[in-house]
């Protein structure tokens, strides 16, 4: 496989880095996922949006995430070399370079970008999701965006997987609903869509915004803020969403959940 790091396009065979690499050590950079499909790349001017955010939180400069021109050209000549078809999961990251302990001596970040193939999933539901024991969010300056120091959401995962459920509901050191372990959580209730609000430690996520802008020109009600769980055994509908799309729960814990709503259906269609 060709990937894009440090200014050239190499086998990802190749070593990259030594090991006091920042990335390998402190974790120190950020990343970026999204999505093509039919050759086109999906809400990339969002995903651009805050791909330089999240680099301006961290205090991190690289030339190419400067120009979104530029870094499309890269990604759609990484997918032709590669000979890959129409679909594929794209992923950007940008690590600091050496120097420093936790207190890094440079600015400079290094890209480096990963394209696959990808084959969008078939699931209609998730058949059983849980509350996690594990994991609390918590608000900071960083946190709605995608740090690569993400080792909460590796542990809730592996407690997703030993707990047999098919997703992982993340709440905040107060116990309100936050998001999933991939993906941002919506519900309706009345033909009003809810979603937690950024303040809980969530990811600020690209689909989170196109629900918002759809609700706004559809004159749809879309509320965010703090909710404590039982709000969900409340809605008519729960339901994840990221940019591979919306996929309701037909379970959460030991409380069942309808996985068909009007609203909801618009938006599948529309997003």
């Amino acid at each position: 496989m060709i990937i894009y790091s440090n200014d050239q396009f190499v086998s990802d065979s190749e070593a990259l880095f030594s090991v006091d690499n920042r990335a390998f050590q402190y974790g120190d950079g950020i990343f970026e996922t999204m999505l093509g499909k039919n050759n086109t790349i999906q809400y990339f001017s969002d995903h651009f949006a805050r791909l330089q955010k999240s680099m301006e939180c961290l205090e991190l400069s690289n030339e190419v995430c400067s120009s979104e021109t530029e870094l499309k050209y890269i990604i759609h000549e990484l997918i032709k070399r590669n000979e890959y078809g129409p679909n594929v999961r794209i992923k950007l990251i940008v690590h600091r370079n050496w120097g420093g302990l936790y207190a890094p001596e440079s600015t400079n970040g290094i890209l480096t970008v990963l394209v696959k193939e990808y084959v969008p999933g078939i699931h209609s539901s998730k058949a059983y999701v849980v509350f996690s024991d594990d994991v609390r969010n918590h608000y900071h300056k960083g946190s709605m965006f995608k740090l690569l120091s993400s080792g909460r959401y590796v542990l809730a995962g592996l407690e997703m997987k030993r707990r047999k459920a098919n997703d992982i509901i993340i709440t905040d050191i107060d116990g309100n609903v936050s998001e999933c372990l991939q993906a941002n959580i919506f519900w309706i209730k009345n033909n009003t869509i809810y979603t937690p609000g950024i303040e809980t430690g969530c990811i600020d996520g690209v689909m989170r915004k196109q629900i918002q802008q759809y609700c706004a020109v559809n004159n749809i009600e879309f509320k965010t803020g703090f909710y404590n769980i039982t709000e969900l055994e409340k809605s008519d509908i729960v339901f994840a969403g990221n940019v591979a799309g919306l996929t309701p729960f037909a379970q959460i814990e030991k409380v069942k959940f309808r996985i068909e709503n009007e609203l909801f259906d618009t938006l599948k269609q529309n997003l």
